[in-house]
């Protein structure tokens, strides 16, 4: 695979903006709408802003008996309507910049995967490291909440995890799939997590109501930026970098989440988060790691 180019560094770049802020957001959204109805609204959100782009580009949907709307189908589920209601749930228990440095975790779950599944992709004894030391910086951030029960916010850090892991399996399944453009393939997914979410929501019988303006505002941000357009970024760097470059972006995004939360959100990380932060990234940069190429 060739080097990186100025674009995917931009896109990288833009991603690390837009998903270090949505937490944020998130965190805003859940304060009034219940976490199953905000990630089914985000969604939606998100189908018709893509939809709009599709529609200016002139861009042709695949038949149905294309094989990517299963894959988008698989990845809508296990990558948008799942994560996204576990990370609103755990927003509601732990402070923003926390859920982002779950999140962050995701490359090495990306790594540990890939290495068992995604020809060339395999780990050497650095990446191996890496992977060892992420899971070691789980353990700090984890650690000392589970030694007091399961309170609010052991749980909410558990349900990040478990998105964080969603995430990943995503992050496989994007690299699987039948070609299609990033923006109809970004749809598709969107579509169908839409249509997952709605369901869940449904199931749960999560009481619907109008929420104030701040939220409401939140949710449709969330819609358009984190979810919608950053998604047709994502594909692209996944079809044309591989997994683990794109994953790179949650690799700086904590950085980026962690100081909105503190800036904006008046959050206070204690200290073992700042360390689990530091040590799940250091991890992540070895299991990310790819040497230059000899002359």
């Amino acid at each position: 695979m060739t080097r990186p180019r100025p674009l995917d560094w931009l896109i990288l770049a833009s991603l690390v903006a837009i998903w270090g802020s949505a937490f944020a957001l998130l965190k805003v959204a859940v304060a009034h709408i219940p976490p199953v109805w905000a990630t089914t609204e985000r969604l939606w959100v998100a189908v018709i802003t893509l939809g709009i782009v599709v529609l200016l580009r002139r861009e042709k949907l695949p038949g149905l008996d294309h094989g990517a709307w299963k894959f988008y189908l698989a990845n809508g589920v296990v990558g948008m309507a799942i994560p996204f209601a576990l990370f609103a749930l755990a927003a509601e228990r732990i402070p923003s910049a926390m859920n982002s440095i779950c999140n962050g975790a995701t490359p090495i779950f990306t790594a540990l995967m890939a290495h068992m599944i995604v020809p060339g992709e395999r780990m050497n004894r650095i990446k191996a490291a890496g992977v060892g030391l992420g899971f070691g910086g789980l353990l700090v951030l984890v650690a000392p909440k589970l030694a007091g029960g399961m309170s609010l916010e052991a749980t909410g850090l558990l349900l990040a995890l478990a998105a964080a892991i969603l995430y990943a399996v995503s992050n496989i399944l994007a690299k699987q799939a039948p070609a299609v453009s990033p923006a109809v393939g970004a749809w598709m997914m969107c579509l169908w997590g839409a249509v997952a979410a709605t369901l869940i929501a449904l199931l749960f019988h999560a009481p619907l109501k109008v929420p104030p303006l701040d939220s409401a505002l939140a949710v449709l941000a969330h819609g358009i930026f984190p979810t919608g357009l950053s998604t047709i970024g994502w594909i692209y760097l996944i079809q044309h970098r591989g997994t683990l470059f794109t994953s790179m972006a949650v690799y700086v995004a904590p950085l980026w989440a962690t100081g909105v939360g503190i800036t904006f959100m008046g959050e206070r990380p204690d200290a073992s988060a700042f360390l689990a932060l530091a040590i799940i990234l250091a991890g992540v940069g070895l299991a990310t790691f790819h040497p230059k190429a000899r002359a």
